[in-house]
């Protein structure tokens, strides 16, 4: 990308977040700039291949999926009581975010001050894990034996559950310059991939979801666990009920499918609305736009058009009362975004 571009959308994104934040600001803006930069422009610096805008160049890796890793990562670090613990996740971050976020002073510049207006969006990010692999389990416990995540980016519930590796198979459908990214940082690592796990290459906007699963080696025979978290915000409202049909159609009675989607504005207060505007401006700069969104109820009957019934549904108020009780060190979920479970029966 040429350097007005990027100064231009770096200075839109600094300001957009810093405004609040006064004079102090000011100490903020380098760090953050050069994670931005890194992270937008020059995700090939220093043999780290891959990394990078996908929504502006679909040869490199979702710039949103480094995020999420990033978020599991200072969750896990320097949080005190974390309620979802991912070891992995800043071993899979790129060189200049596992500094960041693995220094307690960069971090807090970064995680806590300058992007601290999104940590609402950190506490998110760990609930909808936290409670996805709670059901998976009792998933496994009733003797499910195939677990597809979809939009898989960085995660890392494969290399953290070997223990489940003779029980579990593991398929993680993503795009394939995602995966390329992720392979290759495995590889750095010196990491090998688990036996059970099984990497799916697809772009869930124009290639057939059941067929890759199929080619893999999914049994449409057994039912799964399918977990689409991080996703469907980012795609055309088309490409989601495509991606359910072609769910439902390998999906075999007694499987469930987890989901987050992304709250209209009409369902938000000014104060939400303020906070989902922000988010939108900066997901938007970093070439992946957020483009739509479901209420419980309309998405209820997206579901139900491919057999799909709704078992449970999660509001950011009905996350706070389950996981945050007696919290006061870690902030309320997100606003804008809610998660649920359904069943699969064909």
């Amino acid at each position: 990308m040429g350097g007005r571009m990027l100064d231009q959308s770096l200075a839109g994104t600094v300001e957009d977040e810093v405004a609040p934040l006064g004079l102090f600001a000011l100490a903020l803006r380098l760090p953050f700039g050069v994670l931005y930069y890194l992270q937008v422009e020059g995700g090939h610096a220093r043999g780290e291949p891959g990394f990078g805008c996908v929504g502006r160049l679909k040869t490199r890796a979702s710039s949103t999926a480094v995020f999420a890793a990033a978020m599991r990562a200072n969750h896990v670090l320097w949080c005190a009581e974390p309620l979802f613990v991912d070891d992995y996740a800043l071993r899979m971050l790129p060189w200049w975010w596992r500094i960041g976020i693995g220094n307690r002073l960069l971090s807090s510049m970064v995680a806590d001050g300058l992007l601290g207006v999104f940590r609402p969006l950190h506490t998110e990010n760990v609930l909808r894990l936290r409670y996805g692999e709670d059901r998976l389990d009792e998933a496994i416990a009733e003797g499910v034996d195939q677990y597809v995540i979809l939009g898989a980016g960085f995660d890392t519930f494969a290399l953290r559950r070997r223990d489940l590796a003779e029980r579990l198979r593991v398929f993680e459908a993503d795009h394939p310059a995602t995966q390329r990214a992720k392979r290759d940082r495995l590889g750095r690592l010196g990491e090998p991939a688990p036996p059970n796990l099984t990497f799916v290459p697809v772009d869930f906007e124009t290639e057939a979801l059941d067929s890759a699963l199929a080619t893999a080696g999914l049994r449409t025979d057994r039912p799964a666990f399918f977990s689409w978290l991080g996703v469907t915000y980012y795609l055309s409202l088309p490409a989601i009920a495509a991606t359910l049909r072609r769910v439902a159609a390998c999906a075999a009675p007694g499987s469930r499918l987890l989901l987050d989607y992304k709250l209209p504005a009409a369902a938000l207060d000014a104060a939400q609305r303020k906070f989902a505007d922000r988010l939108d401006r900066f997901v938007a700069r970093l070439g992946e736009p957020m483009v739509s969104t479901f209420t419980a109820e309309t998405l209820a009957e997206e579901a139900a058009r491919v057999g799909g019934r709704r078992l449970d549904d999660v509001p950011p108020e009905e996350q706070a009362r389950r996981y945050l009780a007696g919290r006061r060190d870690i902030p309320a979920p997100a606003p804008n975004f809610a998660f649920g479970l359904y069943a699969l029966d064909g």
